[in-house]
């Protein structure tokens, strides 16, 4: 099942077409509270094309935000980063996730007038929680799932990496301020159940830029799959319901290449089954 937010309200998506619910829930979170399940048997009130509905992020203030990292070995190369022997993560906790950093998935991408000028983009498989859990096993992991988005995990490099020393983490809080500028989230199109999938996740992962391609892989290539990085996470951070956790990004970001975002570029990036979601970068007003 496919959960969108919408200007209408939440709808659930049949293809090409968007089937508006009469639920009271005024996003994904409150429903996963009540009961996503709720969204299979909700009355239909209208039903509009896909194209033509203006989405929302479904979890727009999420109670905190759990950024896994160095997760795809090619990505760790080109960061010049030891390859780690359990998942690293940066915790964004709910004092930070203020109105405005979690955007949807057509929101234009503003830089920063604090930091223009290295404003780089991450493609991100990430889980929305469904049931709050702590110290998760890993064969109990995908219960706790109540579905999974695609995220842009923009961050201003020039201020996140000065919280790193020789490709380690030195200052938790400095890294976390290169990733919590206003719609430095891109999340969307929708929720998707994990009903959807197939198990063990094999999807294909892309970000393009302006049309070129700048990264494409596979979720399949992650050194620790969701079910660890819940695991891992779980042990230090109890997750609540309506959480977002991101699952790292492949190789091809522009901190390895020099091609920061600048103001009119347009990023799209896709995960296979999950959808797309595009931004335009802007100028800070």
């Amino acid at each position: 099942m496919r959960v969108y937010r919408t200007t209408r309200g939440l709808a659930r998506g049949e293809g090409d077409e968007l089937l508006v619910l009469d639920l009271p829930h005024p996003d994904v979170k409150a429903l996963l509270e009540d009961d996503i399940e709720l969204a299979r048997t909700a009355p239909v009130i209208d039903r509009l094309p896909l194209a033509d509905a203006q989405l929302l992020a479904p979890v727009p203030m999420p109670g905190q935000i759990v950024i896994a990292g160095a997760n795809y070995r090619d990505h760790v190369i080109e960061a010049g980063m030891p390859v780690p022997d359990r998942a690293l993560f940066t915790l964004v906790p709910a004092e930070f996730v203020v109105d405005g950093l979690v955007v949807g998935p057509d929101a234009p991408l503003v830089l920063p007038a604090e930091a223009p000028d290295q404003i780089d983009y991450e493609a991100e498989l990430a889980v929305v929680i469904g049931k709050p859990g702590k110290d998760i096993s890993v064969a109990d992991a995908w219960s706790h799932v109540g579905g999974l988005i695609v995220v842009n995990d923009v961050s201003a490099r020039d201020v996140q990496l000065k919280g790193f020393t020789n490709g380690i983490i030195t200052d938790q809080d400095q890294v976390r301020k290169g990733k919590i500028f206003p719609s430095c989230k891109t999340t969307g199109p929708a929720v998707v159940t994990v009903d959807e999938l197939a198990l063990p996740l094999d999807l294909a992962i892309t970000t393009r830029v302006n049309g070129e391609l700048r990264q494409d892989s596979r979720t399949s290539q992650m050194l620790f799959p969701i079910p660890e990085v819940l695991q891992t996470v779980s042990a230090e951070v109890a997750l609540e319901t309506g959480d977002i956790v991101l699952t790292g990004t492949p190789s091809g970001v522009a901190v390895a290449t020099g091609k920061y975002l600048r103001a009119g570029d347009i990023v799209e990036i896709e995960v296979e089954g999950l959808g797309a979601i595009r931004s335009e970068v802007v100028r800070q007003r």
